[in-house]
């Protein structure tokens, strides 16, 4: 047993190697194969429906159906419905993981209470947004020229619904995921908090890598991904739960995606409020650092002692 209850929290139900591997691949790999085939078949039918519609010849050409599969994804909003399709149900299949092949109450992979702390979910994505809209402000004020106005008031409305319907629910299940499940599965095996906090955030840094349109972009959402990991899993382990880093999580990808958007991003061409142009991916780590160890300073403030746990 740990001296951190929320790590304990593994050792509630089954815990075989294989239901851990199992829990994954049916998360991570089968729910997105599912919830592919089904797009795949709606877009094939929209395809279709499209064609027949428009002037095409009596006989519809392979290249006909590809352009008309695709052209969807060429609007940034219909990859973030997308997300949400996948992310919904991998969120589902996953609880239901945890059911039965675990055995485990879900809120144990929140923190150590009986029901969740909205509170802390708040106050993490309050703090955040103030530190991320402070830097941003000042950046802008520095390289004014870096950036562009691109609200668009016909298509803004579209982008802020589905946001607050997939970021929340998207980042909550990454946070269950990497700060909950996996950290605590991993705490089965070494006592370290620093070397869960460590091998969590690699792994969520890896499946980010494609985020970025091109090696370069890649390696720098990689990076930042590490790094915001870092962050998290510190907060996680010293607040005994992850309200606070859920919060967090969910206020980033907001941020991003309808107030600072990058011409670089996987998602560039949202009608954000500002778009952040082309520049050099690293050059931005050394302040995402500062605003990662501001946060960690408030609200570890008064409570060091909760902070030394994890570095034990």
């Amino acid at each position: 047993m740990s001296r951190i209850p929320f790590l304990d929290n593994a050792y509630e139900g089954k815990n075989n190697w294989w239901r851990y591997l199992l829990t994954s691949i049916m998360s991570f790999i089968v729910a997105p194969i599912i919830a592919g085939l089904f797009i795949g078949i709606f877009l094939l039918i929209y395809s279709l429906v499209y064609l027949m519609a428009g002037d095409v010849q009596p006989t519809i050409q392979m290249e006909q159906i590809l352009s008309a599969i695709s052209n969807p994804f060429s609007n940034p909003m219909f990859l973030i419905l997308l997300l949400g399709i996948v992310y919904a149900l991998s969120f589902l299949i996953f609880y239901i993981c945890m059911r039965v092949i675990h055995k485990k109450r879900f809120i144990s992979l929140i923190n150590t209470g009986s029901k969740v702390n909205w509170m802390r979910i708040l106050k993490g994505a309050g703090l955040w947004l103030a530190i991320l809209a402070l830097f941003s402000l000042l950046d802008m004020i520095l390289n004014p020229g870096g950036y562009v106005i691109t609200f668009s008031p016909n298509t803004f409305g579209i982008l802020l619904i589905l946001s607050f319907l997939v970021f929340p629910m998207q980042a909550s299940f990454e946070e269950i995921f990497f700060r909950g499940y996996l950290m605590q599965g991993i705490g089965l095996l070494s006592k370290k908090p620093i070397i869960l906090i460590m091998a969590t955030s690699a792994i969520f840094a890896v499946i980010h890598l494609f985020n970025g349109t091109n090696l370069i972009m890649s390696s720098g959402i990689v990076i930042s991904t590490f790094i915001l990991g870092l962050m998290l899993g510190i907060i996680a382990i010293g607040e005994n739960g992850i309200e606070t880093v859920m919060g967090v999580h969910i206020a980033n990808n907001m941020f991003i995606a309808l107030i600072y958007n990058s011409t670089d991003s996987g998602l560039g061409g949202l009608p954000s409020i500002i778009t952040v142009q082309s520049s050099d991916v690293f050059s931005g780590l050394p302040v995402l650092v500062i605003a990662a160890s501001i946060l960690i300073v408030i609200l570890f403030w008064n409570r060091r002692e909760d902070l030394g746990n994890v570095f034990r």
